[in-house]
């Protein structure tokens, strides 16, 4: 039987074509940027934003999505501080994994699952910037119907390694046919807290409890801002956010159950949006130290913790 996986040497891209599925990975970034529904006889159905595309587009985002680590969002000045006066600095918002290649661990399986591992390591780069030794692993499995993604943080210090870890995946809107503003975006019925931010994506402090049924009314200002929640009451299985197509004849879901933060965002007027499973956020309007950051973890030496996020096809 023939692999369903394939190496791109001169863009050191993985490809799995699954059973259903067809998933590239970057390794720079160990980023996911193409996941397509195959479809016997027809065109595959592109579900991410740019589907395994490399080149910059003229107009909006340019990624597809991207892994954050070890901050979600931004520090103001791009600089911080420990309680204890250790500092962080870093170029560009949502930390450094994004811009560091990972080395393939390993691959396995067949059409029906197959996985590849892929790990980064601090170094000196790393170490200048974010003065704590860490390992990243991050894990893709296909399957039929869904991919499924594991990220795990582990502690190489002998001190508490504080870390923020996020998923940035962006989906085309609408899938098939229709337009942006008729689809159907569904998050976690029941209430929900708001977490409002300024026109710098700053949280400035005021939390607004809202009822979610049915559709959210997004906007593409909205969008455009960021929709910032805080999901932490919600029991872990309750996590899942749904988009679909105008007709609702197409769509997925992104389940996140070790995620209690979930980011929304869209450049205004851009067909895609991005569903975004959070451990914290971006700064405050008035920063906290960096290890007391909204939704920083503190992982004990020699820890590891580990993350789930999986992507479902609905039809």
């Amino acid at each position: 039987m023939n692999s369903p996986y394939r190496y791109d040497e001169n863009a050191e891209l993985d490809i799995v074509e699954g059973a259903g599925l067809t998933l590239t990975v970057r390794r720079l970034g160990a980023e996911m940027i193409g996941l397509a529904r195959r479809r016997p006889g027809r065109e595959p159905l592109d579900l991410l934003w740019r589907s395994a595309r490399l080149d910059d587009p003229p107009r909006f985002w340019k990624s597809h999505a991207t892994l954050l680590f070890p901050i979600v969002g931004r520090l103001e000045g791009l600089r911080s501080r420990t309680t204890d006066g250790v500092e962080v600095h870093f170029h560009k918002l949502h930390g450094f994994a994004r811009d560091r290649r990972f080395a393939l661990l390993g691959r396995a399986g067949d059409a029906a699952h197959y996985a590849l591992h892929y790990t980064l390591v601090s170094d000196a780069e790393t170490l200048e910037l974010y003065p704590w030794r860490f390992e990243l692993w991050a894990t893709y499995e296909l399957f039929p119907d869904r991919l499924t993604q594991t990220l795990t943080v582990v502690n190489r210090e002998a001190r508490p390694l504080p870390f923020q870890l996020g998923w940035h995946p962006g989906f085309n809107t609408p899938f098939a046919a229709g337009e942006k503003s008729g689809c159907h975006l569904r998050l976690p019925a029941g209430d929900a807290t708001l977490v409002v931010n300024d026109d710098e994506c700053r949280r400035t402090g005021e939390r607004r409890a809202i009822a979610l049924s049915g559709d959210f009314p997004f906007t593409e200002i909205g969008l455009d801002r960021t929709y910032m929640f805080d999901f932490s009451e919600t029991p872990p299985a309750a996590r899942v956010v749904e988009l679909l197509d105008p007709d609702q004849s197409v769509g997925l879901r992104v389940r996140f159950p070790d995620y209690p933060h979930l980011g929304l965002w869209s450049d205004a007027g851009a067909p895609f949006i991005c569903i975004e499973p959070w451990q914290g956020m971006d700064d405050a309007v008035v920063p906290e130290p960096f290890d007391k950051k909204f939704g920083m973890l503190l992982l004990p030496p020699g820890a590891q913790r580990e993350f789930h996020a999986s992507i479902e096809m609905i039809e």
